[in-house]
Parts: structure tokens; C-alpha cells; sequence
């Protein structure tokens, strides 16, 4: 059983979790799970829909768990599985509604850890370019879901310092991304930065 005092460390939680433990697993659903919402609302625009997406993301997260790296933050892979579940669902509504557009709606293979595994670095390594208070600043924001004021709050600076950081960061995050999805990448990283 994980120690209680490993709930505030991502990677005790990540230990815990790879063992099999619940209660680890409960406490990173609490820590991403209204972020995860509140972007995937975004995509899909019902809270139904929204809700058995991520509930879906964390079965393959538990699924997967002996395969996660412990030693990397989580955020990036849960964002990812969620955002590629999510277009796929809105890919398979419209193909639903309209078959002239079923040649150019081809489905990503949601279950492809590979290609996850490959946006996942992919937003990782653009995050890890940011300075330690920016990154803190993307986390709570978009990967935890939390307020500028929370934010704020947790960080001991300003709002407005929150939100100036904020908006620096998602042009340096997009600018990454441009520059380096190649053409057979899927543009999943791309499109979810714009929406983050």
C-alpha cells in the first residue's frame, strides 16, 4: 500500500500504481480528472460523451500501468489518450451522419500504444523546454484544470504573472509542435495544442 504521504509526488503515485495499487490509481484520477474534462468538453460538447471517454482513458491507463515510465510525468499520456479517444468518437459521429465523408474520415487506431507513446514524448520534450515556473504554470492550468487564481494561489505569484506565463507558453508549445511534426505524424499534438 502506498504511503499517504506519496499522494503529492507524481512519481510515488506512478510507483504505486504499477503495483497495482487503488488507491494510487484513485488519486491521479482525482488530480487529472477535471482537466481532462473541461478539454474534452471542448472537443465533444457532452458531458455524457465526455465522461465515458475519460473513463475509458484511465481503463487503458490501468490497463497499462506496468508499462507507463515512472520515472516521466503522466499529464502528457493521459492528455494524449483522451484527445485521440475523443476525435475518434467525433470522427465516428460524422461518419455516422454522412457517408460522403467516410473516405476522408479515417479512424486513428486508439489503441495503438506506439503511436501514443510517440505524441506523448513528443509533448513531453516540448514541455520539458520550458523554464520550472513556467511548466508548473502549464500543469496547473491545463494539465490539472486549476484557475489563474488557484494558480496563483499555489505559486505565490500573480494572476496576471499566471496568465502572461500562460499565454507564453502555448506559443512556444505550438511553436514546437509545428516545427516538428513530420508529415507522417498524425497532426493529434498539433490539434490538441490548439485547443489546450
Amino acid at each position: 500500500m502506498i504511503n499517504p504521504a506519496d499522494f503529492h509526488d507524481e512519481t510515488g503515485l506512478l510507483k504505486g500504481l504499477s503495483t497495482g495499487d487503488q488507491a494510487a490509481f484513485k488519486a491521479l484520477y482525482d488530480k487529472y480528472h477535471h482537466g481532462l474534462y473541461r478539454k474534452t468538453f471542448q472537443i465533444l460538447h457532452s458531458s455524457p460523451e465526455t465522461e465515458d471517454i475519460i473513463q475509458e482513458a484511465f481503463i487503458t491507463l490501468w490497463e497499462k500501468r506496468k508499462e507507463i515510465d515512472i520515472t516521466r510525468p503522466l499529464g502528457p499520456w493521459l492528455f494524449t489518450i483522451t484527445f485521440n479517444r475523443a476525435i475518434n468518437h467525433l470522427k465516428k459521429k460524422l461518419r455516422e451522419k454522412s457517408k460522403a465523408a467516410k473516405a476522408c474520415l479515417q479512424p486513428i487506431i486508439d489503441n495503438d500504444f506506439l503511436t501514443v507513446e510517440k505524441q506523448w514524448k513528443l509533448l513531453e520534450t516540448a514541455i520539458s523546454q520550458l523554464s520550472p515556473q513556467k511548466r508548473r504554470v502549464f500543469e496547473l492550468c491545463k494539465m490539472e484544470g486549476r484557475t489563474y487564481e488557484e494558480t496563483s494561489q499555489l505559486m505565490g505569484i500573480s494572476r496576471h504573472t499566471v496568465k502572461e506565463y500562460l499565454g507564453e507558453v502555448m506559443h512556444i508549445l505550438r511553436e514546437y509542435i509545428r516545427k516538428h511534426v513530420s508529415y507522417d505524424t498524425p497532426l493529434l499534438l498539433f490539434l490538441l495544442m490548439e485547443i489546450l
